[in-house]
């Protein structure tokens, strides 16, 4: 009995110590998500990168509705996830992604938005990253704005 207690003693330190070299090497510290993960990976790209529109209808949409670019700031994107079920993530050059969370007023956003980063794009175009709204919507919509 002596012997499998000393045997349980040295497993369970050593199960510790595993555990504890696990957490210290896939902690991010601060971040509620990891951004190894691909759901991180791709929300922390699109808040490290400045949000484009290229539509005037989206554009206008969120002027009527009081939303600027600014609410999409880094606490929406801590908050957000990613749809992958209906993102388009093989679409090359640029794959799309369905991001959705609340804004600051509480209201629920999907956003579509496409992002492409240097790495994907050939040599005659920006060597910068891109994330660009492509489609929107929301809770509480305004249907009567007068956006052509």
């Amino acid at each position: 009995m002596d012997k499998f207690i000393n045997r349980l003693k040295f497993y369970l330190i050593g199960f510790g110590l595993g555990c504890v070299m696990v957490w210290a090497i896939f902690y991010s510290g601060d971040d509620a998500r990891s951004s190894w993960l691909p759901e991180g990976r791709v929300l922390e790209f699109i808040e490290d990168t400045e949000l484009k529109i290229i539509n005037k209808h989206i554009a206008c949409v969120l002027e009527c509705n009081n939303i600027t670019i600014s609410d999409l700031d880094k606490t929406f994107f801590q908050r957000a996830k990613v749809n992958f079920s209906e993102s388009s993530t093989t679409r090359e050059p640029c794959p799309e992604y369905q991001i959705e969370g609340k804004l600051a007023d509480g209201r629920m956003i999907t956003l579509l938005i496409e992002t492409c980063e240097p790495r994907r794009l050939s040599t005659a175009e920006e060597k910068e990253d891109i994330a660009t709204i492509v489609n929107i919507s929301f809770e509480g919509i305004k249907l009567d704005c007068l956006c052509e």
